[in-house]
C-alpha cells in the first residue's frame, strides 16, 4: 500500500521533489514544519471532537479488545502479510520501470521495510528515502528520495482511481445527496483516469515549461491498480477479521468505507491517518455501538502497524549495505559498429531488412548461447521483435525472451512482420497472431516483362523511356541531391514514416545499393534497396515533384537488372496491408478503411503491377488485449516516429549472453559493376 499509511503529506512534495531535482537531501525542513502543522490539525481536530470523545466507553473498549480471539489475530496476520506481498512490489514494479538494475527480490525487501517503518514513525518521504537508501547498494540517497516519491505517487494515482470504481460499484450508504456527490466525484475520477489512460498511449512523454513529465506505460498502470487492490482488499479484510461475530457488517460494505477512511487519513497526514481515519469509519459504517468497532481498529492497527514495524527494524539493523554492486541492465547505449559476433550474424541472414539497424534506432536480442539473435524495436507501450529472429532460431526461447525483457521494462511484448513459419511457432507457444501484411516479392529467376499481368507495367515504362528518363545503379551519387529530393518528398507528404520503415539519412543510404533516375543529367528520383546474399529488399522510393509518369517503376525494374547483375534471385518490393475481403472479424473494418485513403491504393497499384508473389506476415502479443496495444502502438509509431539521434561512432563490446544489444551499423558490400 505503497505510503498510504504513511504520514508523507502531499502538501510538501513539491518542495521536496525540486530539491530533489537539484541533487540536495529531501526536504528536513519542509518536512518538519509539514509534522508541526499535521500535529496542528489533529490537536483541532480533538478539540472539536471533544465531547465524543469524553463519551467513549474506555471500559467497554478494553473488554471488546479483550475478547479478540486468537484465530482472528492468526488470520488478520496473514492477511496483513498478503497486504504487504503485494504493496512490496511497487517497488519492484518501479525499480524495473524506472530502470534502476535493483534485483527484483532486494526492491521488495527494501519496499516493504520502508512502508512498514515510515507508515509507523512518520516523515514519509524522509524515512522511506533513508531506508531505501540504507538496504539498496548502488543507490543514492537522491535516487533513493526520487523512488520513494514514486512510489507514494503512483500508490496514490491508483488509490484515487480505484476507490472511484469500488464507490460506483459498491457505494456506501449515505443520505441521497451524499450518495450523488460521491458518485459525482467518482464519476470525474474515472475521467480523470480514462484521460491520463490516453495521454500515456498517444503522448507519454511530455513538456510542461521546464520539466519533463513521462508517465508510466499502460501495462504498468494496469499492475499499479491491481497491486492497489490487493494491498488495500486485504489490508481492509484484516480489519473485518478483528470485528467482532455478529457486528452485521459485511466485508463489501466494509470495503469502500475504508478507501473513503484511508484518503481522509491521507488528507490529515498523521502517521497511518490515527484520528481522521477513525471518525470517517465510524460514521459510515452502520455501528449502533461504537466501543467494539474502536477496539477492532486498535487491534488491527497493532497487527498492520506495530508487528510489521517491529519486523522492519529488525530487518534494517541486520542489513548490510555493503553488497556488490547493482546488476548491469540488459539495455546497452546505441552504437552504430556492429561487433564481431553480430556481423556474422547479420550476415548469414536472408533477411536484408536487418539493415535497418543502420538506422541507429533498434536493439538486438541475443539468445543465451549468442548463436542467433532478433531486431528489437522499442514503442512507449511495448517492446516489438521485428521480422523473424535470425541465426540458430530457437523460436519458443526467443518469445519467452522478448516476454520477460518486456516485463522488465514495464511493457507488452509484441513480434511484428513475422513470416508464416514464425507466426506458427507463436500460436503453438499460446500467443495470439494476426494477419498485418502482405510482402511483395519477385522471383527473378522467372521474372519477364512480356506476360498479360504486367501490361500496364510495360505502359509505365514507355512512358519513362518517352520522357527520357535514364535509371541506374550508381555506387556514389551526389548525396546532396538525394538529400534535397528526400527533404521536398517528406514535406510534400508531412513527414516520413518510421519505426518499420526507413527514413532518408546521407549515411544510412550510403550503405544500401541506390538507383538513381536522371532527366538530362539531372537526378529526379532515387531508390535505395538493402542487400543480402540472396535477396535485396526496397526501403526508400522518393521522386521529385516534377518526376515524369512511369519513373518510379522504372527505378524497380532498373534495380532488378542490378540485383541480376550481382547474382540474387529475389527482390522484394516490402510490404502491404493485407486486403479487407481477407480478413475476418473487428479488424476488417480497421483494413477497410485504410484501403480507402488514396496513398494506400496509389501505393497497392504500383507494387501490383509488377504481378508479384505475395508472402504474409503477421503480428502475435501474448493475449489479445496486448495485441490490440501493441498494433495501436506500432502505428503511432510509424506514422509519428520521434526525431532520429546521431549515434555515437564509438563501438560497443561484445555483449553479454542474452542482452538486448544496440542498434548497430553493417557496410553494404556490392557487386562490381559500372554505373
Amino acid at each position: 500500500m505503497a505510503q498510504h499509511k504513511s504520514s508523507t503529506s502531499r502538501t510538501g512534495s513539491a518542495r521536496s521533489a525540486v530539491q530533489a531535482r537539484q541533487m540536495r537531501l529531501p526536504g528536513w525542513a519542509g518536512a518538519l514544519r509539514r509534522q508541526i502543522v499535521v500535529i496542528a490539525l489533529l490537536a483541532c481536530f480533538a478539540l472539536l471532537l471533544r465531547e465524543r470523545i469524553a463519551a467513549l466507553d474506555w471500559g467497554a473498549i478494553a473488554a471488546a479488545f479483550a475478547q479478540v480471539s486468537p484465530l482472528q489475530w492468526t488470520l488478520a496476520a496473514f492477511a496483513s502479510a498478503c497486504s504487504f506481498a503485494a504493496l512490496a512490489n511497487y517497488d519492484a514494479l518501479l525499480h524495473r520501470a524506472l530502470g534502476t538494475g535493483q534485483p527484483p527480490e532486494r526492491a521488495r525487501r527494501a519496499g516493504w521495510v520502508a512502508i512498514a517503518i515510515s507508515q509507523t514513525v512518520g516523515f514519509g518521504l524522509i524515512s522511506g528515502a533513508l531506508v531505501r537508501w540504507r538496504m539498496l547498494p548502488g543507490m543514492s540517497l537522491l535516487e533513493a528520495s526520487r523512488l520513494t516519491a514514486a512510489v507514494a505517487a503512483s500508490f496514490l494515482a491508483a488509490w484515487a482511481l480505484l476507490g472511484a470504481l469500488v464507490l460506483i460499484a459498491l457505494p456506501v450508504p449515505l443520505a441521497d445527496q451524499g450518495a450523488w456527490a460521491v458518485r459525482a466525484m467518482a464519476g470525474i475520477a474515472l475521467l480523470l483516469g480514462g484521460v491520463l489512460t490516453g495521454v500515456a498511449l498517444w503522448k507519454p512523454g511530455m513538456k510542461i515549461a521546464r520539466w519533463h513529465l513521462r508517465l508510466p506505460t499502460l501495462p504498468v498502470m494496469g499492475r499499479l491498480l491491481w497491486l492497489c487492490l490487493l494491498d488495500t482488499a486485504f489490508a481492509a479484510l484484516a480489519l473485518w477479521l478483528l470485528l467482532p461475530t455478529g457486528s452485521g457488517i459485511g466485508a463489501l460494505a466494509l470495503y469502500p468505507a475504508f478507501l473513503i477512511a484511508l484518503g481522509a487519513g491521507f488528507v490529515s497526514g498523521s502517521p497511518g491517518g490515527v484520528g481522521p481515519f477513525e471518525v470517517t469509519l465510524l460514521a459510515l459504517l452502520p455501528q449502533p455501538e461504537t466501543a467494539p468497532l474502536l477496539a477492532a481498529i486498535l487491534a488491527w492497527r497493532l497487527v498492520y502497524y506495530g508487528a510489521p514495524a517491529l519486523l522492519a527494524m529488525a530487518a534494517l539493523a541486520l542489513s548490510d549495505r555493503a553488497h556488490p554492486a547493482r546488476l548491469r541492465p540488459h539495455l546497452v547505449p546505441p552504437a552504430p559498429v556492429l561487433t564481431p559476433r553480430l556481423a556474422h550474424l547479420i550476415g548469414q541472414s536472408d533477411q536484408p531488412e536487418l539493415g535497418l539497424l543502420r538506422q541507429g534506432e533498434h536493439s538486438v536480442l541475443l539468445s543465451p548461447d549468442a548463436r542467433s539473435g532478433w531486431m528489437i524495436g522499442r514503442t512507449s507501450q511495448a517492446l516489438i521483435g521485428l521480422l523473424d529472429p535470425f541465426g540458430d532460431v530457437d523460436m519458443p526461447t526467443h518469445l519467452a525472451q522478448l516476454r520477460e525483457n518486456a516485463r522488465d521494462e514495464g511493457r507488452i511484448a509484441c513480434a511484428y512482420k513475422l513470416g508464416p513459419r514464425s507466426a506458427s511457432i507463436a500460436r503453438k507457444s499460446g500467443w495470439h497472431v494476426a494477419p498485418v501484411a502482405l510482402e511483395c516479392w519477385l522471383d527473378l529467376s522467372e521474372f519477364q516483362l512480356a506476360t498479360p499481368a504486367r501490361a500496364g507495367l510495360r505502359r509505365k515504362l514507355r512512358k519513362a523511356e518517352k520522357a527520357g528518363i535514364c535509371c541506374a545503379f550508381e555506387a556514389a551519387p551526389d548525396a546532396g541531391d538525394l538529400a534535397r529530393i528526400a527533404a521536398v518528398w517528406a514535406y510534400a507528404r508531412g513527414a516520413e514514416r518510421g519505426f518499420s520503415m526507413g527514413r532518408f539519412s546521407a549515411a544510412y543510404v550510403a550503405d544500401q545499393a541506390v538507383i538513381v533516375a536522371r532527366h538530362n543529367g539531372a537526378i529526379i528520383g532515387f531508390a535505395s534497396f538493402h542487400t543480402g546474399h540472396a535477396a535485396w529488399v526496397l526501403d526508400l522510393m522518393r521522386p521529385a515533384p516534377d518526376a515524369p509518369d512511369g519513373t518510379m517503376h522504372a527505378l524497380i525494374l532498373a534495380a532488378i537488372d542490378a540485383a541480376r547483375a550481382c547474382g540474387v534471385s529475389r527482390v522484394s518490393l516490402a510490404a502491404l496491408p493485407p486486403r479487407a475481403a481477407d480478413i475476418a472479424g473487428p479488424a476488417r473494418k480497421i483494413w477497410d478503411r485504410a484501403e480507402k485513403g488514396a496513398s494506400a491504393a496509389g501505393l497497392r497499384q504500383f507494387k501490383m503491377g509488377f504481378a508479384p508473389r505475395l508472402s504474409p506476415r503477421y503480428i502475435a502479443a501474448p493475449s489479445r488485449g496486448a495485441l490490440m496495444l501493441g498494433a495501436a502502438d506500432i502505428a503511432r509509431a510509424i506514422h509519428a516516429p520521434p526525431a532520429l539521434c546521431a549515434p555515437s561512432q564509438t563501438p560497443v563490446s561484445e555483449p553479454n549472453e542474452g542482452q538486448i544489444h544496440p542498434p548497430a551499423r553493417a557496410p553494404f558490400k556490392s557487386c562490381s559493376r559500372s554505373s
